[in-house]
């Protein structure tokens, strides 16, 4: 579960940027995990924390010595009430029900299991995690902390001191991700307005009237044009951050992503097979996957590691590639990350040759090697508007359908390597450019 943290490259822009400010203060919203506390920890800053999550209350108000009601309302849960004591004990518990609680409602194994598991090694975990949690504490300066409205914050701070902020992108996302806590935890609410836009010009004219100031989404902010110091990005499929202050040097940090050419023989649009054409698979790293991803694969697909990757062959030359890793939704399934085939060729539909390779005995026995626990079932996602993709027709079946997007489910090895080919060969070889 989300606790508000932000990622190395936005913390070290923390750092450098608040290295050249005069300030005495700084006023912090939206605390989160207090990680920009934690990074400004050991300077000779007066820090001022802000949220109104129960979370982060709990650190805040331990860290600046307020007393602070929480109880356990839930009876479920009353087993949590030897663990609730002031200070570093009651934060490690509930720092490890944001995991624990993290699908609070849903009945499926997977959450029941991780529910019951955590009941059973609750001892060990809350041990562990209290020494974490005050290591992580230890010589925070923080000397005020505001349960309350982030946009009242920035009014009221100082203006002739310094205010830092990584407000929430989503209206309401605060309320989905804490909904658990507030069903299982009694304490007092703060009041707030839902923040929003709006919420958020308001914000940001009182901001820019702080001697000194720091803000950062994930989303443009137009009221601060001008303002940009950098631009964080941890991966491909992460949306950017820009960063925005009253002064400080610019910034960029975007992904790298690591290629290697694939050293084999590629058919082209004059290759041909027969009927006793010998199909393998050779096992790629994923930087070969990057590179053969980033020739013949939609650009607008965002990159993502697998668990293992497979280059496909026929006769020795290179078709196609897929890339496997293990379900996160379902137990014994594993999930089809990409198929593709290179271009050109000479057959219109060799797709449907990877595909047959996807279902093969052979991937089943080395995706199960690499994952290390059976696979009995391989499910995929095809980012289409249309009701089918003819691509997946007769080898997958449509399980469910989205706006944007159809998943498919089939049993994994429905036959050998060459079988799959034979069974091509036979009905979509004939079908040529």
């Amino acid at each position: 579960m989300f606790v508000g943290s932000i990622n190395s490259d936005l913390r070290a822009l923390v750092s450098e940027t608040t290295r050249y400010w005069e300030s005495t203060d700084i006023y912090i919203g939206c605390s989160g995990n207090f990680t920009i506390e934690r990074i400004l920890k050991g300077r000779d800053f007066n820090l001022h924390g802000n949220d109104v999550s129960l979370y982060t209350s709990a650190i805040g108000n331990y860290l600046a010595g307020n007393d602070m009601h929480i109880g356990i309302k839930q009876k479920s849960f009353e087993w949590l009430e030897p663990y609730m004591n002031h200070g570093i004990e009651r934060i490690a518990t509930l720092l490890l029900c944001t995991t624990m609680l993290d699908g609070y409602h849903r009945t499926e194994p997977y959450f029941t299991r991780k529910r019951e598991a955590y009941h059973d090694q609750w001892e060990r975990l809350h041990s562990e995690t209290c020494a974490k949690v005050q290591k992580g504490l230890e010589n925070m300066n923080v000397v005020e902390y505001w349960m309350g409205d982030v946009v009242e914050w920035a009014i009221n701070s100082p203006k002739d001191q310094a205010f830092i902020s990584f407000p929430p992108t989503y209206k309401g996302g605060y309320e989905k991700l804490y909904q658990a806590f507030e069903e299982v935890f009694d304490w007092q609410e703060p009041e707030y307005e839902l923040f929003d836009n709006d919420r958020l010009e308001i914000m940001l004219e009182a901001v820019k009237e702080k001697k000194e100031w720091m803000m950062a989404r994930d989303e443009p902010m137009p009221a601060l044009e001008g303002y940009e110091i950098g631009t964080v990005q941890t991966s491909l499929r992460s949306k950017p951050v820009t960063v925005y202050a009253s002064k400080s040097h610019k910034r960029i940090t975007m992904p790298h992503q690591k290629t290697e050419v694939l050293k084999v023989k590629r058919a082209n649009e004059n290759t041909e097979f027969n009927e006793n054409s010998h199909i393998s698979l050779r096992k790629i790293t994923q930087a070969q996957m990057n590179t053969l991803r980033s020739l013949y694969l939609n650009p607008g697909i965002a990159p993502a590691s697998a668990a293992v990757n497979f280059a496909v062959l026929v006769d020795g030359h290179l078709i196609g590639a897929m890339g496997l890793s293990k379900s996160q939704y379902s137990v014994g399934e594993g999930y089809v990350m990409s198929d593709f085939v290179i271009r050109p060729v000479k057959y219109k539909r060799l797709s449907k040759l990877v595909l047959a390779c996807v279902l093969s005995k052979e991937v089943k026995l080395l995706l199960e090697q690499a994952l290390n626990g059976r696979v009995k079932a391989l499910s995929t996602t095809a980012f289409t508007d249309k009701p089918i993709s003819m691509k997946y027709r007769g080898l997958f079946e449509v399980h469910s359908r989205k706006e944007g997007r159809v998943n498919y489910t089939a049993p994994a090895g429905k036959w050998t390597l060459q079988e799959g080919y034979q069974w091509w060969w036979k009905k979509h070889s004939n079908s040529i450019n």
